[in-house]
C-alpha cells in the first residue's frame, strides 16, 4: 500500500504533465508512492504519451471536462495514500521535498495540510499562500489594484513595518514583495495556501471531505482550507521545500480576469463562507470593474471590448448559485 498518493488533474496540458510526472520520477519519494493522473478529456494526446512514458501512473480518463476540483475528487477516491498530494500539471518537484513535506506532516499531528515553498522557473519566489477571499481581497483583485502599484513601491510597502496598520490581508499580500525569504510557519485562521501542491494528511481528508464538486476552476483551494481550518486541523507552510511552479502553465496568466468561472467561484465561496450581504457587495465590485474595463477597452477600439461585455452579462447573471456545466 502506498504511503503517498499523488494526484494531478490534466486538460490539454501534454508538454507540462509529461514535464511534472518526469520530476516525480527523477526526484522520488523515499517512501512507497503512486501517481493519478485525471485526465479532462483533453484532445492533445495527453493521456497516450503518460501511457508510453510513464506506465506506472494510474491514469482515470474522463468524457467531458468536469472541472479542477471533481476530477481531483475523483483521485482522491481512488488513492490508497496515508498521505494525498494535490499537484498541479504545471509544477516541477525538486528534489527531497516531497520526503520533507512527508516527514514535516509525522513530525506535527495536529497539521491537516503542508504547504511548500512555490518558485518561478527562475527561482524567484512566488506567493505560496494568501489571505482567503474577503471584501477587501475581491476588490483589489477585481480592480486590479497590483497593476497600478510600482514592483519598487510594492517592494518599500513589503518592508515597511507601517504596513501592519492596513490590516492583515494587505499585510500579508505585500510582505511577498518585502524581498525577505519566506520562512515556515502555520498559517493563521484567515491564510489560504496555495492549491498548486498540498500535501493532505488522510484523516484530515476523511474529517474534512472532498473539494467542493460546486466550484470549477479556481478558489477551491480557499474553500478547502477554510474548511480545514472550520474543522480544528492546521496548515504548515514549509518554507524548507520547493516546488517549481509555472503559473499560468495551465490557463494563461490572466485567466482570472478573463474566464467567468473565476468571477463564479468567487462569488460562490463569498456566499457560501461570508453570508449573503457580503456577496452582494463583491458582485456589485464585480460588475463596476468589468463595465470600467469594457468602457476603456471600447473607447481604446480593442478588439476583446465584445469578450468584455459578455463577461460583464455573464457576472450580472451570477447569483452566487453552484456552477453547473
Amino acid at each position: 500500500m502506498s504511503k503517498l498518493s499523488v494526484i494531478v488533474v490534466n486538460y490539454n496540458t501534454r508538454n507540462l504533465v509529461s514535464q511534472c510526472i518526469a520530476s516525480l520520477q527523477d526526484n522520488p519519494p523515499r517512501c512507497l508512492f503512486e501517481v493519478i493522473l485525471v485526465d479532462n478529456a483533453s484532445t492533445d494526446g495527453s493521456c497516450e504519451e503518460i501511457e508510453s512514458k510513464f506506465p506506472s501512473v494510474r491514469i482515470i480518463r474522463n468524457t467531458r471536462n468536469l472541472g479542477f476540483a471533481a476530477a481531483n475528487n475523483q483521485g482522491l477516491a481512488l488513492a490508497q495514500g496515508e498521505f494525498l498530494l494535490l499537484l498541479n500539471s504545471d509544477t516541477i518537484v525538486i528534489r527531497g521535498s516531497l520526503d520533507k513535506m512527508s516527514e514535516a506532516a509525522e513530525l506535527n499531528p495536529d497539521v491537516g495540510i503542508v504547504a511548500p515553498k512555490l518558485v518561478y522557473p527562475d527561482g524567484s519566489v512566488q506567493m505560496s499562500y494568501g489571505a482567503l477571499p474577503n471584501l477587501m481581497m475581491v476588490f483589489c483583485s477585481f480592480f486590479e489594484i497590483k497593476r497600478l502599484i510600482p514592483q519598487s513601491m510594492r517592494q518599500r510597502l513589503g518592508r515597511s513595518r507601517w504596513t501592519k496598520l492596513l490590516g492583515e490581508t494587505i499585510a500579508n499580500y505585500v510582505d511577498w514583495f518585502s524581498g525577505g525569504k519566506p520562512t515556515t510557519k502555520i498559517l493563521s485562521r484567515d491564510l489560504l495556501a496555495t492549491g498548486a501542491c498540498l500535501l493532505i494528511r488522510r484523516r484530515c481528508f476523511e474529517e474534512v471531505g472532498f473539494l467542493d464538486p460546486n466550484i470549477f476552476f479556481y478558489c477551491e483551494d480557499a474553500d478547502y482550507c477554510e474548511r480545514v481550518h472550520d474543522s480544528g486541523w492546521k496548515i504548515l507552510y514549509l518554507a524548507e521545500a520547493t516546488v517549481v511552479h509555472i503559473k499560468g502553465g495551465t490557463t494563461g496568466e490572466r485567466y482570472r480576469w478573463t474566464s467567468p468561472h473565476a468571477y463564479e467561484s468567487t462569488l460562490y465561496f463569498l456566499r457560501k463562507h461570508r453570508g449573503w450581504v457580503a456577496f452582494q457587495v463583491a458582485r456589485c465590485f464585480a460588475l463596476l470593474s468589468l463595465l470600467l474595463r469594457w468602457i476603456v477597452d471600447s473607447i481604446t477600439g480593442r478588439e476583446n471590448a465584445s469578450a468584455s461585455w459578455k463577461l460583464l452579462r455573464q457576472v450580472a447573471n451570477n447569483t452566487g448559485s453552484p456552477q453547473v456545466y
